[in-house]
Formats: C-alpha cells, sequence, structure tokens
C-alpha cells in the first residue's frame, strides 16, 4: 500500500501539464502554462527553489510538495511528497551553484531531465539545460493513474517508459558498505552504494549506533547512487546504512564496525575489480592492491568476523609503503556465484590494524526486457530497455542496434573493459520509425563482465494507409508497345498493379517478367517516382482500367487507377526538304511532315541528324528518348551528317524511319602536322579532311594571317609555298575547300626558311632490316654523319642534331613526315671524320611492315638531312631513296 500512494503523488507530480506554480503565482490557464514552460529558463526566481519551498504539483492552486535538503548542504536535493523527510523525486545540482537544475528518474546519479524556473515564476521541466529542448509531459491516456510514460518530442505519445517499469517494482534494493570494518591509525572512509534492478533511491544512514529509519526519520539522508562517509580521531565507530527504491522499497540494514588507533598499522586497500565471473569473456579474477603504514607481518582472513577467526588464505611481512598484491579468481578460489569478504590484518610493534574488502563471483550474465514487446503497431512507438541482473553485481550497461528494413549488425560489449565495440548505448527510449519494419537488437553487461545473448525483435509500426498519386500514364496505347506508369506513393509499402476489377482485390494481378517491369515490388515513400511497365499483351482493343495498390505493414491498401484505350495504326512521316544530299550552303533548313490514316492523329515527330534513329518511350506519352522533337522548319547544321525522322501518334504508336544523308556547309578545319624549312621555300605538311576537295595555304610576315594573307592552293599534303625571303619569320595558317564553302583557319604555325645545304654525308649504319614485336623494343640502331670542319673534330658536337624514326610502309618521311615517329638518339663515338649515333624504337602496338630512317641537322650549318642505307647527303654521288630505307616487320 506504501507503494501505491508513492506511486500516486509521484505521477501527481510529473503529470502537471508542463509547469509548476510555485507559491504566490496566480494560476495560468493550461495554453497560458504551456507557453509560459516552453520559456527558456532563468535565475531571476532561483530563489523559490531553495529548500522549504511548497510547490503545486496538481495545478490545482492548492502546495502539495515540499523542496528538501536531505544532506543539509542548504541545496534542494528533492521533492518531498508524502510528509516524511527524505525526497521522493531526486534533484541534482549538475554545476554546483546551489540551485537544482536537474531531475534523476532512475537514481543512477545523471540527468534524466532538467527543471528551471521562468520569469514568471513556473517551473519548467525539458529536455535540455535552462529551459532548453522539448517540455516533458507525463502521459496517462485514460487517466486511472498508470502513466504510459514520458512524451519527450510532442506528439502526445510516451516514447519513454521507464516510469512504468519503476512504479511496478516490487524488488527490494540492496546496500553494500565497502569496508565493511577496519582498524586503521589514519582516516577511514566508507562508500554506501545503494542497488536496485530499476531505480536506486534515497540512501539512509546513522554514526551514533542508533538504527536508521525512514518512518519515523532516524538518520541522515543522501541522494543515490552513493554516499562516502569518513570517520577520524581514535575510537571505535559503528555505520548503519539502509535505502529505499524510488517505488518505495526499502532494503534491509547493514552494519560496519570501525576502529581507529594512531599507534595501529593502518591498512589501505584497492581492488581492481569488486566482481569477477567464471564465464567466458568476463573478468575472470580481481587483484587486491595493498599498503601499509607500518612494517610488520600480514595474514589475509577469508570469511573472518575479526583478526582472531576465519580461514587464513595469505600471510607474510610487510614494509611499508611497499604495495602487496592479492588476486582471487573466479574459477579456482570460489565454488559458485556468491560474496566473499577478505580482512587483511597488519601486525607491527604488538598492535594490529585491519581493512576488510569484498569480492562477488556473479557468473550469471544480465537480462533485458523490452515494453513493449515485438510486434504489429498502428500508433507511434517507443521501445524502453529494462535491465536486471540475478547474479548480483548489477547492470552496467545495456547496448542496443536498430535498424529500418533489415536486421542489423550485432551489438557487442567487451566483457572485461565494458567498452561497447558495435552498437549505441541505451540511455532513453528508442524511438521506433513509422511505415517501417524496426529491427531491434540488445544486449547488456553486468559489472562482473558477463555479457547476455544477444536478443532481437521485430516492431511493424504503420498508422496509416499510402495515397497514391499518379503523376503520368497513357491514355491511348498501340498494338505493339508497353505502357509506362508514373507514379508515387505517401508510404513505403508493397505494391501491386492489377487490370480491370473494382478493387484491390478483383481483376488480374500483373506479375514482373515477360516484358513486365515494376509491376509488383516494394516502393519508397515519396519519391522518387515508380516507373511500372506492362506489356501490351495484357490489355485488349477498346478501354482498360489499371489500378495501383500499396500495402502498408500491418495489410491495409491504399490505392489508385487510371483507363487506357488499346489503338494499333501506326502514322508515316517524310523529309519533305531537302531531298538531295548536298553539298548545301550554311543555312539549308529540314521540312518534316507527318500523316496518320489511324485517325487519332500524330503527336510528336522527332529528327536526328547524328545518323541515330529517333526513338519514342511511354506509350502515348510519345516521350523523346532519342533525337529532338520536330516543330517547325529546322536550321541545319554545318557538316556531313544523315537526317533522320519518325513519327508518334496519339496513340503511341510509332512509325518507321525515313532518312537522308547531307551535307551541310564548309568542311572543318584542318590540322597543319608539319612546317619544312627549305631554300626560300616552306612545305606545310596536314591531315585530311574528310569531304575536302582542296586546300588553301595562307601566310605573310606578321602573326594573325587572315584570308586576306597571299595564299598558296593545292589538293594533298604538303603544299610547298615558294618564292619566300630567307632567314625571314614566315606565319601560316591552312583551310579546306569544297562545294559548301571554305573552312575556318587553322591554328597557326611559323617557320624561317633557310639556305642551309643538307648535310655532306649521313648514313643507317646498322642494322639494315628489324624484327620487333608489336609494343616492343628494338635492337640498337646506329647511324653515322659526316660533314667537314663539324665532325671531323674530336669528340661530341652540341650542334649535330640526330633522331631515328620509323613510318607505315610505301611512305616517305620527307614528303609525309606526319605520319612518321621519331625519336632522339645519343652520340656513340668517332670512327675517322665521322660521328656515330645510337639509339632504340619503340615499337608501335599494330603489327605489319614498317620503314625507319636516321635524320641529321647542324645547327648553322646545315639542314634537315634524311639518311637511308647507302647513304645520301650533298655530295656527289649521293641521294635519299625509298627504296634505300631500313625494313622494321612487327609482330
Amino acid at each position: 500500500m506504501k507503494i501505491r500512494t508513492l506511486s500516486v503523488l509521484f505521477i501527481s507530480f510529473l503529470i502537471t501539464t508542463q509547469c509548476i506554480l510555485l507559491p504566490g503565482e496566480e494560476k495560468k490557464s493550461g495554453m497560458e502554462s504551456i507557453l509560459l514552460g516552453l520559456g527558456g529558463g532563468t535565475t531571476g526566481n532561483s530563489s523559490n527553489l531553495k529548500p522549504g519551498a511548497t510547490i503545486d504539483l496538481n495545478n490545482n492552486g492548492i502546495p502539495d510538495g515540499i523542496l528538501t535538503d536531505s544532506n543539509g548542504d542548504g541545496i534542494s536535493d528533492g521533492i518531498n511528497l508524502n510528509g516524511n523527510d527524505f525526497p521522493s523525486l531526486v534533484l541534482l545540482d549538475t554545476n554546483g551553484d546551489g540551485i537544482p537544475d536537474a531531475v534523476d528518474q532512475n537514481g543512477d546519479g545523471v540527468p534524466d531531465y532538467y527543471i528551471s524556473v521562468t520569469d514568471a515564476g513556473i517551473i519548467a521541466i525539458t529536455t535540455g539545460p535552462n529551459g532548453t529542448g522539448n517540455t516533458v509531459v507525463l502521459v496517462d491516456a485514460n487517466k486511472d493513474g498508470n502513466p504510459e510514460g514520458f512524451d519527450t518530442d510532442g506528439d502526445g505519445t510516451a516514447n519513454d517508459t521507464t516510469i512504468v517499469q519503476i512504479l511496478t517494482d516490487v524488488t527490494i534494493p540492496t546496500l553494500n558498505l565497502s569496508p565493511s570494518s577496519a582498524t586503521s591509525s589514519s582516516t577511514i572512509t566508507v562508500t554506501i552504494q545503494c542497488q536496485d534492478t530499476v531505480a536506486a533511491g534515497t540512501i539512509l544512514y546513522t554514526i551514533d549506533g542508533n538504527t536508521p529509519s525512514f518512518s519515523p526519520k532516524v538518520g541522515l539522508t543522501a541522494n543515490p547512487p552513493n554516499k562516502s562517509v569518513s570517520f577520524s580521531g581514535d575510537g571505535n565507530y559503528t555505520l548503519k546504512a539502509l535505502c529505499r527504491d524510488l517505488a518505495g522499497n526499502v532494503s534491509t540494514v547493514a552494519t560496519g564496525t570501525y576502529t581507529i588507533d594512531s599507534a595501529a598499522p593502518s591498512v589501505s586497500v584497492s581492488l581492481s575489480a569488486n566482481y569477477i565471473s567464471n564465464s567466458a569473456g568476463a573478468i575472470a579474477s580481481s587483484t587486491a592492491t595493498w599498503t601499509s603504514n607500518k612494517t610488520g607481518t600480514y595474514s589475509i582472513k577469508e570469511g573472518s568476523s575479526s583478526c582472531n577467526n576465519g580461514t587464513e588464505v595469505d600471510n607474510g611481512s610487510v614494509t611499508s609503503g611497499v604495495n602487496k598484491s592479492f588476486t582471487r579468481s573466479a574459477g579456482s578460489h570460489f565454488s559458485g556465484e556468491g560474496s566473499k569478504e577478505y580482512r587483511i590484518c597488519v601486525t607491527s610493534l604488538g598492535l594490529t590494524g585491519s581493512q576488510t574488502f569484498q569480492i562477488t563471483r556473479d557468473d550469471t550474465a544480465p537480462s533485458v526486457t523490452p515494453t513493449p514487446g515485438p510486434g504489429n503497431f498502428s500508433t507511434t512507438t517507443s521501445v524502453t530497455l529494462a535491465c536486471s541482473d540475478t547474479g548480483g553485481s548489477g547492470c552496467t550497461k545495456t547496448v542496443y542496434a536498430l535498424q529500418s528494413g533489415s536486421a542489423p549488425t550485432n551489438p557487442a560489449i567487451n566483457g572485461v573493459s565494458g567498452s561497447t565495440t558495435s552498437g549505441t548505448e541505451y540511455t532513453s527510449a528508442i524511438s521506433l520509425s513509422d511505415a517501417n519494419a524496426n529491427y531491434l537488437k540488445y544486449i547488456a553487461r553486468d559489472a562482473a563482465g558477463n555479457v547476455s545473448s544477444v536478443t532481437s525483435g521485430v516492431y511493424s509500426v504503420d498508422t496509416t494507409v499510402a495515397n497514391i498519386t499518379i503523376n503520368s500514364h497513357t491514355t491511348y496505347l498501340n498494338g505493339t508497345d508497353t505502357v509506362t506508369v508514373s507514379w508515387q506513393s505517401s508510404k513505403a509499402g508493397s505494391y501491386q498493379l492489377r487490370v480491370g476489377g473494382s478493387s484491390c482485390s478483383t481483376g488480374t494481378a500483373l506479375s514482373n517478367g515477360s516484358g513486365n517491369l515494376n509491376v509488383s515490388g516494394s516502393v519508397a515513400a515519396g519519391g522518387p517516382d515508380t516507373t511500372s511497365t506492362i506489356i501490351n499483351s495484357n490489355f485488349s482493343v477498346g478501354s482498360n482500367t489499371i489500378r495501383i495498390c500499396v500495402e502498408n505493414l500491418v495489410s491495409n491498401f491504399g490505392s489508385n487507377s487510371f483507363s487506357l484505350t488499346k489503338d494499333s495504326t501506326a502514322p508515316n512521316v517524310s523529309i519533305t526538304s531537302p531531298t538531295t544530299n548536298g553539298p548545301h550552303p550554311s543555312g539549308t533548313t529540314v521540312t518534316l511532315s507527318c500523316s496518320d490514316t489511324g485517325g487519332t492523329g500524330c503527336k510528336k515527330t522527332a529528327y536526328s541528324t547524328t545518323g541515330t534513329d529517333p526513338a519514342f518511350s511511354g506509350g502515348t506519352a510519345c516521350t523523346i528518348s532519342s533525337g529532338s522533337e520536330y516543330t517547325t522548319a529546322a536550321t541545319l547544321p554545318n557538316g556531313s551528317y544523315t537526317i533522320k525522322a519518325r513519327s508518334c501518334d496519339q496513340a503511341g504508336n510509332v512509325s518507321s524511319v525515313s532518312s537522308l544523308a547531307v551535307v551541310v556547309g564548309p568542311p572543318s578545319a584542318p590540322t597543319i602536322s608539319l612546317a619544312t624549312v627549305g631554300n626560300t621555300e616552306i612545305s606545310i605538311a596536314f591531315t585530311t579532311v574528310s569531304g575536302a576537295t582542296s586546300y588553301k595555304v595562307y601566310y605573310g610576315t606578321t602573326s594573325g594571317v587572315t584570308t586576306s594573307n597571299s595564299s598558296v592552293t593545292g589538293t594533298s599534303s604538303p603544299i610547298v609555298v615558294t618564292g619566300l625571303t630567307n632567314d625571314t619569320i614566315y606565319y601560316f595558317r591552312l583551310a579546306a575547300i569544297h562545294a559548301g564553302g571554305e573552312s575556318s583557319l587553322s591554328a597557326e604555325v611559323n617557320k624561317t626558311p633557310t639556305n642551309l645545304p643538307i648535310a655532306q654525308y649521313c648514313v643507317i649504319q646498322w642494322p639494315p632490316t628489324l624484327i620487333v614485336s608489336a609494343s616492343g623494343t628494338s635492337d640498337i640502331i646506329y647511324g653515322r654523319i659526316y660533314h667537314e670542319l663539324v665532325t671531323p673534330v674530336a669528340g661530341f658536337d652540341a650542334r649535330v642534331i640526330a633522331s631515328v624514326g620509323y613510318g607505315p610502309n610505301n611512305t616517305n618521311p620527307i614528303t609525309h613526315p606526319q605520319l612518321w615517329v621519331f625519336t632522339p638518339t645519343t652520340f656513340n663515338l668517332q670512327i675517322g671524320n665521322d660521328d656515330e649515333y645510337y639509339s632504340t624504337i619503340t615499337a608501335p602496338s599494330t603489327p605489319g611492315t614498317y620503314r625507319y630512317v636516321f635524320r641529321f641537322s647542324i645547327s648553322g650549318v646545315a639542314s634537315t638531312t634524311y639518311c637511308d642505307l647507302d647513304g645520301s647527303g650533298s655530295n656527289s654521288g649521293l641521294s635519299f631513296s625509298d627504296a634505300q630505307m631500313g625494313t622494321m616487320t612487327v609482330n
């Protein structure tokens, strides 16, 4: 009965429609109170949160709660609801400014919500500090005094159901004293810890020998989950303590006895773990690291009430200030689950000091209870995870993984370290997404390092049916094409398209395959559009009804439908202008015409000038998927191409393609590939342009050559410009010409004609033939050059420029230099009056027969000279011959 009274009072505090009135404040209307409660927190009325202040928890104008100070530090740390001297709800002062600013709902010492006072004196409870975040409201939909939980996001439904577990908790909390007894020469500090499966509450303790009691109150109070008490000065001390949880369950009284004798040894103990386990992956052992402030002998007792009894498990000597260690393992020193207390007794000069510590073996993994359990839900739902541990060490962490649509990766916790290796640590209610199958997995760890197995569940939440929007569809259908429907659903779900019928359970359900696409499957909420394709054979000539049905997670349907008419006669299209291939002058236009004997009429005509067939998609939408729409006579771009045209009628029937190859406008601009210097002349080599019938070289002695400059015309590459002045820079640009006009000019190049002679002698020294793999490297090729006053001089002459090159068979590097590839060579040695150079060739990737030559020039002395196998140059009897070039076979 005591628990129920507390629960009702607690509920009355929490269900205050977002506001708490302080004494002297005028009672506000509900909406005004909410608006004020939403305002940011302030310290302007913080004095109203001092101990002893009364508050109106039920918003009925009558004070029914008192702010309390349980530990006498002048700061309110709870709210008294039942007339006793201990708080029913824990308040925290997180920033130490003497003003409570947070609410601890489950007694773990961590803020769950925040409390602040507005300038109007209204207390606001919010999810963020200083009045920030969302307003917190307790939901009790049926007003039966049993709340469903907290609404923290303003949607009117509970998404934090921890309060339900707190109010229904019937498990008595436990209270531990560490150490439970000790004898020391200095101050002894004892930690009082309250543990509960759901929510620890107030700690009550005495140091005067009296037994603590909540009603009537006897002893000192402290907020959960622990409190430290220190004893100093010689004498004997007794500490008695108990605690209650937030549901009103009260622990048994724990008693600890402590002696301080300034002459006795003082023992300090630090445990690596209070809880251990014999389970794999958990904390297998605990090491007590301890020191004595005096040198002497020691004995460690198990199960003792003093240093004169119990079972000795270790002994020896100890040196003042030097650490000693004592280890207990779950498998070796415990026969099963349970706690063992150990007492370290140190004797020095006839006096004994002691310290106790406790190690608990807990092999049982904790368990997690979800509220609610897995299932189907038609309202917005959140899940609260409650951890319980029957092994006694208590839960330390719950970790979960949540994913919509498919199972997430398992959550994982390292049993020894307690670190989360996968998943999210649970701190508050888990919100589930609507219109989704929410896959939830969770595990928990206790203080002994035991980790529960992964538990999983599927929460299907769907609160509405789909609204189907059909964005485009076919009105008329031809005799061969498919139907394409573009649509969206307001929510995700499974969908099905049907032909005929009046509902989602009548007519013919379509299936994917054999041409049908996206007529069943899963759809995402809100788009992008789903494009469903239905083959022609599913429809009969005449009117047809198509229905789109989307099912939500609880098998309710949303639907929409449309009608189409099937027709099967294709139109005809023709190119009426131009009618010949050309070439035609720039600005020529194309004219197309369409006729339709089927009666529905032409809808669109598409054309292309790239040679690609125009194409339509989308059935009666006649969406042009390839080509451009024809609306009026269109100017044709310059170039050579094929006009192709196709038409689509209102029923989506598509004509055959009409085509015409045409040439419009001048040819494209050519590219000068090489300009070769000669005596009073320059040879211009270029790449030919498709369709060109002649070429014109424009040139002048200043940069910026235009068609107003001098020109030379030719029909093939190269074109030699003669009559030039040696040692004068000339600039050249090239145009291609055919019946459609003259092209734009090429990029400009410049060269200077010269009267330098060719070298007196050069030759391909070796080898006369090569055999090379495709893309491979040839054998070394050697070439020699002689020119008086240059090569007879000993050593390398930097004026000599040498290269070796290859080109296609039956081509000459002098007349077709653009087809040849040259590689620089390296000076080898002087042989007599000749200089020898060498290099290799990287063969082309295409197998075949190629020719190769050496090429030399001497800066300021000799112009470019091509060399063959029997020698060439200006000396008497020498000439370059195509037949004497080296032959390279590429395999």
